[in-house]
């Protein structure tokens, strides 16, 4: 049996994205041959890290996707054989996640007063409201009875930062094949999302070659023009995340000059 083909015990019968892969490639008699089933649209690489655990968990994949689409065409029991959810509902953000034991229950706290005195001014207390509802910093003065106070400046207000709209969902079909790319001198960071710039937790080492499935236009980083094109990844733990095209070699030569900010033979996204 070749490295390709071993079954991988996971230890987490309990993972229904990993049962189910598990469960596929059983149905063809290893991991080469059901990568070669798909028409490659899924590697023996790829399908080795699913089965130890290491699969998307910030979207669904084009891979995810095609692997799911190929099942329900051509594996007779998919997904009820294997006692899990289909792939496409079993990872990703949206994924069910792991029942939390209920906490213990607490003794109930005895209600606070929320009227709480700021000062004392003359004999007199002044007071103010605190309410859950206030999330900014606020600059409170208490009236002195000195007529230079303006009582409209007595509040200064911190305004919030503005948070990033919901742009929708991003494409992730190419033309079904994956292209090789390798990162250069510095390595790549790579997002979750290419127009929000979120989650950049999780980068691609120096020198190091992945699979990338297609590429999008989002010119949101000074650092990614002139052609402002992001690649979305398809290898390891990197899979489902996007990494700029300009982080990456594209057929330039280690140490020498840059020629190509990005592959064009990658597809655009769709």
């Amino acid at each position: 049996m070749t490295r390709g083909e071993q079954q991988v015990d996971t230890g987490d019968g309990g993972d229904p994205f990993v049962r189910q892969v598990v469960w596929l490639v059983d149905r063809a008699g290893g991991k080469e041959s059901l990568a070669r089933a798909t028409g490659n649209r899924v590697s023996v690489r790829t399908l080795d890290n699913w089965v130890r655990g290491t699969y998307p968990r910030a979207a669904v994949t084009g891979a995810v996707r095609d692997l799911d689409a190929w099942a329900r065409a051509h594996a007779e029991g998919y997904p009820a054989a294997a006692g899990a959810p289909r792939l496409v509902e079993s990872c990703g953000p949206d994924r069910t996640p792991a029942a939390i034991p209920p906490a213990p229950e607490q003794p109930p706290v005895p209600s606070r007063s929320r009227w709480t005195p700021l000062a004392l001014v003359g004999g007199a207390a002044a007071i103010v409201v605190l309410t859950a509802a206030v999330t900014v910093p606020v600059t409170l003065a208490v009236a002195t009875g000195d007529p230079a106070v303006d009582p409209v400046q007595a509040a200064q207000v911190e305004p919030a930062p503005t948070a990033v709209p919901v742009v929708g969902v991003l494409p992730s079909q190419g033309d079904g094949r994956l292209y090789e790319e390798t990162t250069g001198s510095i390595g790549a960071n790579t997002f979750s999302d290419p127009r929000a710039l979120t989650d950049n937790a999780l980068g691609i080492p120096a020198d190091t070659t992945v699979v990338v499935r297609c590429r999008y236009y989002s010119p949101v980083l000074p650092s990614v023009v002139p052609d402002g094109f992001w690649y979305l990844v398809d290898s390891e733990e990197w899979a489902g995340r996007w990494s700029p095209s300009n982080s990456f070699m594209n057929g330039d030569v280690p140490g020498g000059e840059t020629l190509h900010n990005t592959d064009f033979d990658v597809p655009v996204c769709r």
